[in-house]
């Protein structure tokens, strides 16, 4: 049996980063087993006179919609600031709108369904403590979905005070 290896237990020959010599290399070679790879590691990119880093190219579909949201969010901000009406900014605007006629609702005698209902939760503290409790107590139940839409609308009103003084 000249030529053979018997193999008796395992041992590591080499490890990832070694230099492999010829001994470990011919004994390899022998066992029909060839780990070698070979290929460049790349430090920089070079791309129209900027470089970037290698994790540029490691990039994927989550950091990519990471990326459209912060940049639409930066957008929507922008346009709201601004004043500037826009498809992404428009939804933020009928919100807005929304709690500043609940404000004065809450404020004044105008009122229409919703505002009677919040009117109604601002009459009687025991609801509203009823109402802050199960929306503390059990946010994600299905059955508290009706509460938690109450709940909201009364919370608008501090925050739109709060953007007044400003």
């Amino acid at each position: 049996s000249r030529g053979t290896i018997e193999i008796v237990s395992d041992i590591q020959l080499l490890k990832e980063g070694d230099k492999v010599g010829l001994s470990e290399a011919t004994l390899l070679n022998m066992l029909n087993i060839s780990p070698f790879t070979y290929g460049l590691v790349i430090l920089h990119v070079y791309d129209q006179g900027t470089v970037f880093s290698p994790k540029v190219l490691d990039i994927n579909d989550e950091d990519i919609l990471v990326s459209f949201r912060e940049g639409l969010t930066n957008l929507t901000a922008a346009c709201l600031a601004g004043g500037y009406p826009t498809m992404v900014s428009v939804p933020q605007s009928i919100f807005k709108g929304f709690q500043n006629l609940m404000a004065l609702a809450s404020a004044t005698d105008y009122t229409f369904k919703e505002a009677e209902i919040l009117k109604e939760i601002l009459a009687d503290p025991e609801k509203l403590a009823a109402i802050a409790a199960a929306a503390a107590s059990a946010p994600a139940a299905g059955g508290a979905a009706a509460v938690e839409e109450k709940a909201p609308e009364k919370e608008a009103e501090p925050e739109e005070e709060s953007d007044d003084d400003m």
